[in-house]
């Protein structure tokens, strides 16, 4: 048997995981978990239902490392389970989408020592079209490609590119009369 790192592919060690090996699945869960929790956490907005919404997550997975098929990337596939599962407990929770929360759990890109933007930031994402959210968050804060984000979503490549083209956009708007204040860039 293979060693098992940081460096071994998410298909590998789904494939480990199916033979029986449990720190394969150990690895997948480091290697998501947080970015999934952050993802649900832009979607229902309550760090007690983005746990456990991540937790069903993985215990879809550990339960049925099957449903998993090599047709799309492994990490798309998994955020797409995410994003199904977080669309149920809205749904079951009558919820309102917002990304108060997730500046809790995710760094931003901006760099601000005093942390006196970030309030900010999330305020301007809430206002942003669902859509656009959900493709600048997957983008911003799960780090995936703009092709990961059109299969995770179903929308076309050039839908998420626009959405996140103006998303960017409207944040850049929203934060100008700050940004130019505190010279933060």
């Amino acid at each position: 048997m293979s060693r098992i790192g940081n460096d071994t592919s998410d298909e590998s060690l789904l494939a480990a995981f199916r033979e029986g090996r449990e720190e394969a699945f150990t690895q997948l869960f480091r290697r998501y978990s947080k970015r999934i929790f952050g993802y649900v956490l832009g979607i229902v907005s309550d760090s007690d239902i983005a746990d456990d919404v991540t937790q069903k997550v993985f215990v879809k997975l550990a339960r049925r490392p099957e449903a998993y098929s090599p047709m799309a990337s492994f990490s798309s596939w998994l955020h797409r389970v995410a994003r199904n599962a977080a669309l149920d407990a809205l749904k079951s929770c009558s919820r309102q989408v917002s990304l108060e929360e997730l500046g809790h759990e995710s760094g931003t890109s901006i760099q601000d020592p005093f942390n006196t933007i970030q309030p900010l930031l999330f305020t301007a994402i809430q206002k942003l079209e669902g859509a656009q959210r959900e493709a600048l968050v997957l983008r911003e804060y799960s780090e995936l490609r703009y092709s990961e984000i059109a299969e995770i979503t179903g929308r076309t490549l050039a839908t998420v590119k626009q959405d996140i083209f103006q998303a960017r956009q409207f944040l850049r708007k929203e934060l100008a009369p700050y940004l130019e204040r505190t010279e933060i860039r």
